[in-house]
Parts: structure tokens; sequence; C-alpha cells
């Protein structure tokens, strides 16, 4: 029940959200198409839900899965970048695809191929596999993502930004209920029920993605706004979000592989480490829940620099002692900090460039996750030689993700200053 109590409020927010966007249009369009529109729009919030689980109840399992069937310090170190190179080389692709009309079908296969990955990790005898399954896995990110976030980048610059809060609510739902299924799945029946269980949820965001009608998708801009005036992919504010989402997802890829892997070999079950990640998530989703209303006090810039220092802050206190009951609150400090920071990048990215292009836009910034988790883990493994210090490596590391939202602000501001 208390679960439960921390998703109503999320739940109510998007019917409200719903009502209002529904006063908003109900001058222009007919009710039979506005029913459709709001229809799809839900359809695919579920999509978003079930694909997103699909990860989130494995990934934080996966290196421990790695060192049950015999993986090293160095195999473990390699799930990132081998699930990298193949989502960089097909993302894109799939945004071209999804600016040209091929959302619906990207979910679909996206979806679709994540559940085979599922199957290759349910049958790997060993670590070899597994970077098959990571493969697979890579190139079903690229195609979903990318259609997710351009399905989600139609209208003004307002409606863009709710539509991209409501949706990083969505998945910090999943974020939230992903470790916790994992957890418990693991610790009562095993890896492979846990692989069986995520096989489900890709498949079932396959079949709900193919009861989106494609108009939804594909709906025609009515207006411009003034971002089609912008500098788009030249512009800060999209430098700026790459360059931080690049340095905080190396940190955060290192930290899901080292810091389990290092439980794992300390001796303690998937029920800690599950407990830890599930903090993070609730409490990312409760900052996110409240994102557009700090957006009301705070610019987008200053949310994203006030969530950087709160996840820096997080991750360096749990590298003090990584073992430590303590971690589990130091988490929540990074959860929150995640849950404001990565909204906001999004933001910065996707409204500067025009609707047009925005399904590249996407593919574009999303693939900085893909170069993170490339580039994190080896980076970290070849200066540290053990799962402990390449924690503490990692955690300092995040400070450096804050600096060019900085930069971006002092030169704003010294610019304004000048005139």
């Amino acid at each position: 029940m208390p679960l439960m109590d921390r998703f109503l409020p999320s739940i109510k927010g998007v019917l409200e959200h719903v009502e209002i966007l529904s006063r908003k249009r109900g001058k222009t369009a007919n009710p039979p198409r506005v029913a459709t529109i709001y229809r799809d729009e839900l359809i695919l919030n579920m999509v978003t839900l079930c694909f997103f689980l699909t990860i989130h109840s494995v990934v934080p399992y996966l290196s421990q899965y790695a060192v049950e069937i015999g993986a090293t310090e160095a195999a473990v170190a390699l799930l990132g970048p081998f699930f990298a190179l193949s989502a960089l080389t097909v993302r894109p692709l799939s945004g071209i695809l999804a600016d040209r009309g091929w959302t619906k079908r990207l979910l679909a296969i996206g979806a679709a191929t994540s559940a085979a990955a599922q199957a290759i990790y349910f049958i790997a005898p060993g670590p070899e596999l597994l970077y098959v399954g990571r493969l697979i896995q890579g190139a079903a990110v690229a195609l979903f993502i990318p259609a997710s976030f351009q399905a989600a980048s139609i209208g003004s610059r307002e409606t863009v930004i709710s539509s991209l809060a409501w949706r990083s609510t969505v998945i910090g739902v999943s974020f939230a209920l992903g470790p916790a299924i994992g957890g418990y799945v693991v610790t009562h029946l095993g890896y492979r029920a846990l692989f069986i269980f995520s096989t489900a949820m890709a498949l079932s965001a396959s079949v709900l993605s193919l009861m989106i009608n494609s108009a939804k998708l594909s709906r025609p801009v009515v207006s411009i706004d003034s971002d089609e005036k912008s500098l788009g992919f030249m512009s800060a504010g999209f430098i700026t979000a790459l360059a931080s989402l690049l340095l905080y997802s190396s940190v955060y890829a290192s930290m899901t592989l080292f810091l389990p892997a290092y439980h794992k070999e300390a001796g303690l079950g998937a029920s800690y480490i599950a407990i830890f990640f599930t903090g993070i998530a609730v409490s990312s989703l409760v900052s996110r829940i409240t994102f557009t209303y700090v957006l009301r006090v705070i610019s987008v810039e200053g949310t994203a620099i006030l969530g950087m220092i709160l996840l820096s802050m997080g991750y360096i206190l749990v590298s003090t002692d990584p073992l430590s009951h303590s971690i589990l609150y130091y988490g929540i400090i990074a959860g929150i900090g995640s849950g404001l920071a990565i909204p906001s990048l999004q933001i910065m990215a996707i409204t500067g460039v025009p609707q047009r292009r925005r399904g590249t836009a996407s593919a574009i910034y999303t693939a900085m996750f893909d170069l993170g988790n490339m580039t994190g883990p080896i980076m970290v493994a070849s200066i540290a030689k053990t799962y402990r210090d390449m924690i503490g490596i990692s955690s300092y590391a995040s400070l450096v993700a804050l600096m060019p939202i900085a930069l971006l602000q002092i030169l704003r501001l010294k610019r304004s200053l000048n005139k």
C-alpha cells in the first residue's frame, strides 16, 4: 500500500495533464480525433513503461549474474561497451527513420529485439554469450528510444516540456519498480526467472505498440515555433546537454557495473543491492514528479546544476564505504539529483532543435548514453584494479559532469553583464 501511495500523485497528475490538453485542443479538433490521440498517448506510456521495466529489472543484476557464471573484473567491465557498440551503430539510422514516419514500427521492432536479448541471457552458459545479448540489447535500445523521444517532442516548447516531463515520470516508475521486482525474482526464483519476466515485458511492449494509431506518431506540426529559427544541433544548449550526458552516463554505467560486482565479491546477497537501487529509483521518481514545479522557481539550466550537485554528493558518499548500510541513504540523495538533472538535460537538448529534426536530435542525444557506457567502465577499469577503487574513481568523476552546464551559465551571465 505505501508503494501505491507514492505512485498515486503521478497518476493523478497525468490525468490532470490530459484534461488540460483536452481543453486546449478541444476548439481545434473534433472529439473522436482527440479521444483517439489521448488513447494512443496512454498506450505509448504503457509501452514505455513495459520496455523500461525490461531494462531496469535486469541491469542491476547482470554483473552479478556474470560473476556467478565465471566473469572476471575485466570481463564485467566489457558488458557496458558491448551494449554501447551496437547502440551507437544503430541510433543514427533509427533517428532518421523516426523523422520519416517509422516511429510505430521502430517501437515494435525495438521491443521485440529486446525480448531476443533476454532470451540470450537466459541460455548463456558463460560471459561470452552475455556479450552477444548485450549487443542485441544495445540495438533494441537504439531502435526504441529515439522513436519514443520523437513521439513526445511534437508541439510547442511548453507542450514538449510537459510531455517530456511526464515521459520522464513513466521512466521513473519503471526505474523504481524494476530493481525491486528484479531483486525479488532473483532472490526467490533465480536469475533465469528474471530473464523470463523481462522477456514477457518486452513482448508486451511490442504488442502494445502495434495498437497505436500511426497518425498520432506522425501528425503534422500546425505552427512554427521560435525554436525553428534556432541554431539546432549547433546551439549551446544542445552541445552542453550532450557533454553533460556523456560524462554522467560514464559514471552511471561504471557504478551500476562495479558496485553490484563488489557486493557479490564480498558475499552480500542480491537483496541488499536491490534495496539500494530501489531507493535511488523511488527518490528519482519523486523528484521527477515535482520537476515541473521546480521549473517555476529555477531555470532549466539551474535545475540541471542542482541535480548534478546532489547526484555527485550521493555517489561520493557511497564511495567512502560501499559495503556500509549508509549507502542506502546516500543513494536517495543521488536519486533526487538524477531525477532533476536528466529531464533538464533532455529539455535543453530537444527544445533547441526544429521539430522536423527531433528524431535525429534524440538519436544523437541518447547516443551519449551509449558512448558513456562504452568508454566509462573501460577507462575506470584501466586506472583501477579492484572494484573498490573503481567505485571511488567513478564517484568523483561525477563532478566533471557538472562542468559543462556551469560553464554555459557562466558564459551567459558574462554576456548579460556585458549587455
